[in-house]
């Protein structure tokens, strides 16, 4: 059968993944059923990045090729088979909006709806990969002892925000040139970093 709603292509917005979709912005439930999506996606993502198995031929065997593995560096086979897992182990929730990208007519069962989702997030992943960077305090905030607690917050451009300068407890002081800051934004938010 042919998918209920033509493919759009991965490189797409959200905007118009959603419109394309019927979806909502706006509406609550329909950001909370694509929240699904994600995190259906990031775990799809973590499966497909556990062993050197998943790399295109070329690249497997290659100790200069290390985790995490880029979208470009995965196989399509690897891709393809995550993309029909992920339908079989959906929510019910996520497989009524997967069922609209379904495709079955072909050899090999598509879903473009699945595929874009993952694509984001390897996107999304693999950028945040490659900014990773060390932030250190300003000498103002170093100097001097707060016991307010103030939340990392981003700022609207997705920028670090200059309240940036914190330890893991959310408070400035001599550990906070120890902690590395990432913008997630698969899940909208700064992250500490896990200090390879």
């Amino acid at each position: 059968m042919v998918p209920p709603r033509p493919a759009l292509a991965q490189s797409e917005s959200k905007a118009r993944f959603f419109e394309r979709l019927g979806l909502d912005e706006g509406n609550e439930f329909h950001r909370r059923v694509y929240a699904m999506m994600k995190e259906e996606a990031v775990e799809g993502r973590r499966r497909m990045t556990e062993s050197q198995d998943v790399l295109v031929p070329s690249l497997r065997g290659n100790a200069s090729v290390e985790p995490p593995y880029s979208n470009a560096q995965i196989s399509e086979t690897v891709t393809h088979r995550e993309i029909l897992r992920i339908y079989r182990l959906a929510r019910p929730e996520t497989r009524v909006v997967y069922d609209l990208g379904r495709d079955t007519d072909r050899v090999e069962e598509e879903n473009w709806v699945i595929r874009w989702m993952l694509w984001h997030v390897f996107r999304y992943r693999d950028s945040r990969n490659r900014n990773r960077r060390v932030i250190s305090p300003s000498p103002e905030r170093s100097s001097g002892s707060h016991s307010g607690h103030r939340p990392m917050t981003s700022s609207s451009d997705g920028h670090h925000p200059s309240s940036s300068h914190y330890s893991s407890s959310g408070r400035p002081g001599a550990n906070a040139n120890r902690q590395s800051y990432y913008w997630d934004p698969v899940r909208n938010a700064w992250a500490l970093s896990s200090g390879r």
